[in-house]
């Protein structure tokens, strides 16, 4: 099998070790691209870049979940929809990057902080929860933003564990066949 058809090709098998390799290849580098994205980046570059690596390394994740769940004689729908999930999270959280990177006012000083969106939501929710003593919108905002996208980090890895470690029901074809005695 090429490299080509183990990252992208969801048809065929993959064992156990060559799956975790690849696993935690893919969560590295997201890792690695999730902390260089910041408002600056999207100013300059644009979200395309960071949202087509996004689409191929969920395209890789699924090709390899399904490989190994077809090895393991399972099916691929829930890591179709995970992927899907992901695609639709990482295109949200861009939407948010840009609008927390877009100036709702241009200072006329350039050593003056510049006020964004997102800051400005914070803000007059932090104001509302002082002055009312209601923290649920706040709450709300901050486990929408911090809260449910580890949630879901954390079900994906999870998924990934418990897909690596699945039994395999297909003959290694490393080893050689046996012959039956008669």
């Amino acid at each position: 099998m090429s490299y080509f058809d183990l990252l992208f090709s969801p048809k065929g098998t993959i064992k156990q070790p060559p799956f975790a390799l690849i696993a935690i290849a893919i969560y590295a580098i997201n890792i690695i691209a999730g902390s260089i994205v910041e408002g600056d980046f999207i100013k300059r570059a644009g979200p395309w870049p960071y949202l087509g690596m996004q689409a191929m390394l969920t395209w890789i994740w699924f090709a390899a979940h399904a490989k190994r769940l077809r090895d393991a004689g399972r099916g691929w729908a829930v890591a179709a929809v995970l992927a899907f999930i992901y695609i639709a999270a990482i295109v949200l959280m861009l939407n948010l990057v840009s609008a927390s990177a877009a100036n709702i006012t241009e200072p006329a000083d350039p050593k003056e902080p510049k006020v964004s969106l997102i800051g400005t939501i914070f803000a007059v929710l932090f104001i509302n929860t002082l002055f009312t003593g209601d923290i649920f919108l706040i709450s709300l905002l901050i486990f929408l933003f911090i809260g449910l996208p580890l949630l879901f980090s954390l079900v994906v890895v999870i998924y990934s564990i418990v897909t690596a470690a699945r039994a395999s029901v297909t003959p290694d074809t490393a080893q050689p066949q046996q012959l039956p005695s008669a």
